[in-house]
């Protein structure tokens, strides 16, 4: 299938069934769905060589027109931040899907437990790598496979350098497959899920979420005109974002630190009291010292040197004190995240200290996790091949 036939089908296909779901479940079903319905916002198509590739990215409380956005990828694990070496996690048959399941590297998947507090409540099941297991090594494909991802939580890893992603609904299929036979796919795909959990959309439960939903940077998250925002404006706009997806109690930002030309874009203090320097590698502006705005550097190479500089900052005692009297924080071996892009094409730049590599829309939704920790008792099987059980 050619790139331009890849992205006709998909336009088409997502816009007539989101359109539907929309005009149907929200108003027939209301009261049987746990809560709001969410609807992706943008549909990212990627060329690699063997490969397209289909993600709906961005959430939105009510369904609006996709948005369409084309790019290309050296190849299918640049774009799934699994470039390691070693066994996978996960071997994919023909035609699988995969849903509410967290698949992560044994590392990755501690980085999971201890730094992302309410990850365990967005999936039903998790399959994790052991030891023996490559870094980054998550998904092997298989030529002519027909694979979805629908709500998995990807967690790879490189060395001590950990990627989160957050895949809304990710779709590949080998560039060999034609047109019409993709689209026999799609549809039985779409005929396979339960009426009240249509495929490419989300039910977040009901309760302090609504507030957050009707928040004005939730309509932004899939990052609409977000050049024209400055890293202060953002951090004030999203600071529940933060708080909520890190279980933080204080968000400090853009902190100036004693003796340095630059400075992390955020400190957050976890309730347990320890600390994140953050970086946003994201299209915002910044002040330069001229008082003029310029579009900062979002590249992940960069964000990964910096953070390892403030990380190396706080290892002085005095510097520690000059952020307890200036702040009120006790810093010690603080984590280091880079904020990036939805649907940037990021692979794991290294580092020579331990960076967690997550992005906004994968920040979104942990910050909409259940607050209980319970399980639904009608969990979904989180490994169905097509056709089978």
């Amino acid at each position: 299938m050619k790139p331009t036939e890849f992205v006709k089908v998909n336009s088409q296909f997502w816009g007539e069934h989101l359109k539907g779901v929309s005009g149907h479940l929200p108003v027939s079903h209301s009261r049987e769905l746990v809560g709001p319905l969410l609807y992706p916002r943008q549909l990212v198509l990627t060329e690699t060589p063997d490969w397209n590739i289909l993600e709906l990215v961005g959430v939105t409380r009510e369904y609006r027109s996709l948005e369409v956005r084309r790019q290309k990828a050296a190849g299918i694990d640049e774009y799934f931040g699994a470039t390691g070496a070693g066994k996978p996690v996960v071997r994919l048959p023909n035609e699988s899907l995969y849903q509410d399941t967290t698949i992560a590297t044994e590392y990755g998947n501690g980085v999971l437990a201890a730094g992302f507090p309410t990850a365990q409540r967005l999936t039903l099941s998790e399959l994790v790598g052991t030891a023996d297991i490559g870094d980054g090594q998550l998904l092997k494909f298989a030529p002519g496979n027909y694979t979805a991802l629908q709500r998995v939580l990807l967690t790879s890893s490189l060395g001590t350098s950990v990627r989160v992603h957050w895949a809304f609904l990710a779709i590949a299929i080998h560039r060999s497959e034609p047109a019409d036979k993709y689209r026999d796919f799609l549809q039985g795909l779409v005929n396979a899920a339960p009426h009240l959990d249509p495929v490419g959309t989300a039910a977040v439960p009901r309760g302090g979420v609504e507030k957050l939903l009707k928040a004005a940077p939730f309509a932004s998250t899939y990052q609409h005109a977000l050049g024209k925002t400055t890293v202060g404006d953002f951090l004030q706009q999203h600071e529940e974002v933060l708080l909520a997806a890190f279980d933080a109690t204080q968000l400090i930002r853009e902190p100036v630190l004693d003796g340095q030309d630059s400075s992390p874009d955020f400190i957050l203090e976890r309730s347990d009291g320890t600390h994140i320097l953050g970086e946003l590698a994201l299209p915002l502006l910044e002040t330069a010292k001229d008082g003029k705005k310029r579009r900062r550097s979002i590249a992940t190479q960069d964000g990964a040197a910096r953070l390892a500089q403030y990380g190396e900052y706080f290892g002085s005692a005095e510097n520690r004190e000059f952020a307890k009297t200036k702040y009120g924080v006790e810093i010690s071996e603080p984590r280091k995240v880079l904020v990036t892009g939805n649907q940037d094409l990021t692979t794991i730049p290294e580092s020579k200290t331990p960076l967690e590599l997550v992005d906004y829309d994968t920040l979104l939704r942990l910050s909409l996790a259940p607050k209980a920790a319970a399980a639904p008792t009608d969990a979904i099987s989180s490994v169905t091949i097509l056709g089978k059980q």
